[in-house]
């Protein structure tokens, strides 16, 4: 949800998913992700949602852009020529940066970068909890808490050391894995300028009813992952300016998104079956949408099973 317009769009949100601020969180959560905007010189900042602990919960927020780089590329649009799967490995997504809410409700930490070093630490503890019978273990609410195990012996022989993730570097990889395979976004409101780069297009007015009621409209906005695996011919009728991100209807297994339109308040929620606790919403025929998580950052590993 956009700090900008959180206060619409928590009202919305609660509207839509039942999911709301806390008055705590009404009150300290404006004024900190303005302080965040103006000290990194964000283009945006937009309030992520909670990933919930033991003793205390994670508030999670991201800054977009740069406000010099939005100036910069403002005006330079990309060409409309037909897509190609080379063409998809040059895309820029937006710069991003994913902090944490402090203990005094105003700071923000930000948390360490998902590399292929912490990545690893974080699958080979997980793995390593799945050969023990167990497929989650919540946050404790500690950001130093070492989530200690052992991983496998080495290749030549001997014994494997006693490794651990720190709770931030597995905070950092599960917002990451959420963004993955989340962050929906409708189809129209991001365009691609010159350089492949992704940007807010600030034309975009929003979805019709009809529109809206179409799974092919959700995008996910993150690199395309499926576009680049479609034979040429069906890339060949698709647009460099609108057709660049995936379709949440190409997800795997299918199913694995809910739709509906709450008609008293003219409002499209879609919600993740993979990541309970995600939601999406778009006011129809407004270029008002926003999205967030709460929950405890388990995926839902027997989707497969429930379709």
């Amino acid at each position: 949800m956009d700090a900008d317009t959180l206060s619409l769009s928590s009202d919305l949100m609660a509207t839509a998913s039942g999911y709301c601020l806390t008055t705590e969180e009404r009150a300290c959560l404006p004024p900190s992700l303005s302080i965040l905007k103006n000290e990194h010189g964000f283009a945006r900042v937009v309030y992520w949602g909670k990933i919930q602990g033991q003793t205390g919960d994670y508030l999670i927020a991201q800054g977009l852009g740069s406000v010099a780089h939005d100036k910069r590329e403002a005006s330079n649009l990309a060409g409309g020529d037909h897509t190609t799967p080379d063409f998809f490995k040059g895309m820029k997504m937006i710069p991003k940066r994913t902090f944490r809410l402090g203990p005094d409700g105003v700071s923000w930490t930000l948390l360490p970068t998902v590399d292929e070093a912490v990545t690893a630490k974080w699958l080979g503890w997980r793995d390593w909890l799945k050969g023990k019978g167990r497929i989650f273990t919540p946050f404790t609410g500690d950001p130093a808490h070492k989530f200690t195990y052992t991983p496998p012996p080495p290749a030549e022989g001997g014994e494997a050391a006693e490794a651990y993730v720190l709770e931030e570097e597995r905070l950092a990889c599960v917002v990451d894995e959420i963004d993955q395979a989340c962050s929906v976004v409708p189809q129209g409101a991001y365009m691609l300028q010159s350089g492949q780069q992704v940007a807010p297009n600030p034309y975009y007015k929003g979805l019709s009813l009809q529109q809206g009621t179409d799974m092919g409209s959700y995008l996910h906005l993150r690199k395309p992952e499926v576009l680049p695996t479609k034979p040429i011919s069906e890339l060949a009728g698709l647009s460099k300016t609108t057709d660049f991100l995936d379709r949440i209807g190409d997800d795997l297994p299918k199913g694995a998104w809910s739709l509906k339109h709450d008609t008293p308040n003219n409002i499209i929620v879609i919600r993740s079956l993979a990541f309970p606790g995600y939601a999406f919403f778009s006011v129809v025929g407004s270029n008002v949408f926003g999205s967030a998580y709460v929950g405890t950052g388990l995926r839902n590993w027997d989707l497969a099973f429930m379709l």
